[in-house]
């Protein structure tokens, strides 16, 4: 196990960044696909720096030594006791990837911030998350640097949390090169083959595909596309889109997951709780549009996968979601069921548009790249470790 002397890394040639990945193990989503952005893609471009990951379970990782802890992710100790387990395997650094860098004096201290989302709604978390998530404001101060995900985020950690501008730094999430390659086999055969036949047939319809992608949560708002679906419904009985879901259940999910299980009693929509990246690929390339009507998205990753893959998407306009698209998408102001009908009606009836939206997105995506991501990640390790 290169890395790793006597059971604790050695230090005598690299120094130790230690990268919380204890969320791969426990669910998808936004966070640990961050992770795994920046496991794969640190070693090239932080030769100079021994990158581990912290894991407290067996997760799917990139063929490297990992540091072994028992302390779960959201412990109500975790500070503590996952600052105690980390101080034995001597890091010089901690990148915490969920908000809250644990107690470990000894250690330099770097924590990404994705969202605000826990300050702007607290009410749609549950009772052990807000215990969790109370605790941010503090323990951000207590770090060498936060990475923002956006500006947007950075902004708004600067001025919510009163962290001074200098420690915060901007660095964007990336998108995998598979989704901007051209499809190895027929997306078909792909969802099949992922999904199962059943659920392949029932998406393989000759109707517009209106795909979502990301954790079924209040803040996802995926309340206001099953509004918008019912509302076309409405409008154009023989020609209404297919709602597809597709993520984990989060927290305080039952009321949208009853509303969007009355709507696929209709034949209006396909809830896909757990899709392989193949199957996402492969709905990327399958779905009319994708429509992200977060409330508070601190960078929106699915927004950039879909761009990249030429999907074009009617976004939310709010929280990051303006600056990650820029004009490559088109954006709903008004927070209701009828403004999203209108705006998902107007692409599905618009060819030209869509063509040029998806030239448009696959151009903007290119922006954001996992190689970059890591390179500036890693400069701002070299920065805390050299002050």
């Amino acid at each position: 196990m290169s890395g790793v002397r006597d059971g604790r890394p050695s230090r005598d040639r690299l120094p130790v960044v230690a990268i919380d990945g204890r969320l791969l193990a426990y669910r998808n989503g936004g966070i640990p696909r961050y992770v795994r952005g920046l496991l794969t893609h640190l070693p090239a471009a932080a030769p100079d720096l021994l990158v581990l990951p912290v894991v407290n379970r067996p997760a799917d990782l990139p063929d490297s030594p990992v540091l072994r802890v028992f302390t779960p992710p959201h412990h109500r100790l975790e500070r503590v006791a996952l600052g105690a387990e980390l101080a034995w395997w001597r890091a010089a650094l901690i990148h915490s990837t969920d908000f809250v860098p644990p107690y470990a004096p000894l250690a330099r201290a770097v924590a990404t911030v994705h969202d605000l989302a826990f300050l702007d709604s607290p009410d749609a978390l549950t009772a052990s998350a807000r215990r969790y998530y109370r605790g941010v404001e503090h323990a951000l101060g207590t770090a060498e640097r936060v990475i923002a995900v956006s500006e947007t985020t950075r902004r708004r950690v600067i001025e919510r949390l009163s962290i001074p501008p200098e420690r915060v730094a901007t660095v964007y999430h990336g998108v995998d090169e598979g989704f901007f390659a051209p499809p190895p086999e027929p997306p078909a055969t792909v969802l099949s083959r992922e999904l199962g036949t059943d659920v392949a047939a029932r998406l393989l319809v000759e109707r517009p595909l209106v795909l979502t992608v990301g954790t079924v949560e209040p803040r996802k708002r995926h309340g206001l596309l099953v509004g918008a679906v019912s509302e076309l419904a409405g409008r154009r009985p023989d020609a209404t889109p297919l709602l597809v879901v597709a993520g984990e259940r989060g927290w305080n999910a039952a009321d949208t997951e009853v509303a969007i299980a009355r709507l696929a009693e209709r034949g209006l929509a396909v809830r896909l709780p757990h899709v392989s990246d193949p199957a996402l690929r492969a709905l990327y390339r399958s779905a009319t549009l994708l429509a992200m009507p977060s409330r508070d998205e601190g960078f929106g990753l699915p927004v950039v996968e879909a761009m990249a893959a030429g999907l074009p998407v009617v976004a939310a306009d709010r929280g990051a979601l303006p600056e990650i698209m820029g004009d490559s998408g088109s954006l709903v102001s008004e927070d209701s069921p009828v403004a999203w009908a209108d705006a998902i009606a107007a692409l599905l009836d618009d060819a030209e548009r869509r063509a040029g939206l998806s030239s448009a997105g696959r151009s903007r995506a290119e922006r954001f790249r996992w190689e970059e991501t890591a390179r500036r990640t890693a400069t701002v390790y070299r920065e805390v470790l050299a002050g």
